[in-house]
């Protein structure tokens, strides 16, 4: 069973570290002691490699992983759609595995999948998306696993990126969390 105060930060297939909040939910972050000697590196200059932790009364862990988050209106619809007490812990455990930049932060019972999960959309679908865009982690009525990617502008409409090489895609499956 997984512990609802821990999650692990993972590279790739590789664990980073681990993640927990103390009883106030403020972050606390250390990096697993099999990171360093196997080529790992400190994800952060506020955060450099070292065996020591960083308490979550430091503040720095709750502020660096909370950059990784989407703020504003994003992150309310985000909360609204997915019935979350509106916690950075409680965003990084549902949508973690999809957060910004290279690291995925899952509950630790689960690891990183390898396999991509994305499939082709026509215009159509692009377009019905990109119209509901106030509901974005909903998708259609049979299958509630589309998303887009919601980027910057906070306290504006988000502004929805979509990479385009002959196609558009959307992940197939969120993560468990939101499934």
């Amino acid at each position: 069973m997984s512990d609802p105060d821990l999650l692990n930060v993972w590279y790739e297939q590789r664990l980073v570290g681990q993640l927990w909040r103390n009883a106030t939910g403020i972050l606390g972050f250390r990096y697993d002691p099999a990171w360093a000697p196997n080529g790992g590196f400190a994800i952060s200059h506020s955060l450099p490699l070292t065996a020591q932790e960083f308490p979550p009364e430091s503040g720095i862990p709750q502020r660096w992983f909370a950059n990784l988050l989407p703020e504003g209106s994003v992150r309310e619809h985000i909360v609204r759609d997915l019935k979350l007490p509106n916690t950075d812990f409680d965003l990084l455990r549902a949508i973690g595995g999809d957060c910004a930049g290279a690291l995925s932060i899952l509950p630790d019972d689960r690891e990183p999948s390898t396999q991509r999960q994305y499939r082709p959309l026509t215009e159509k679908e692009l377009a019905n998306l990109v119209r509901r865009r106030g509901a974005i982690l909903r998708s259609f009525a049979c299958e509630r696993t589309a998303t887009l990617v919601a980027c910057g502008r906070p306290k504006q409409m988000p502004k929805y990126c979509c990479a385009r090489v002959g196609i558009f895609c959307h992940k197939e499956k969120l993560p468990p969390a939101i499934s």
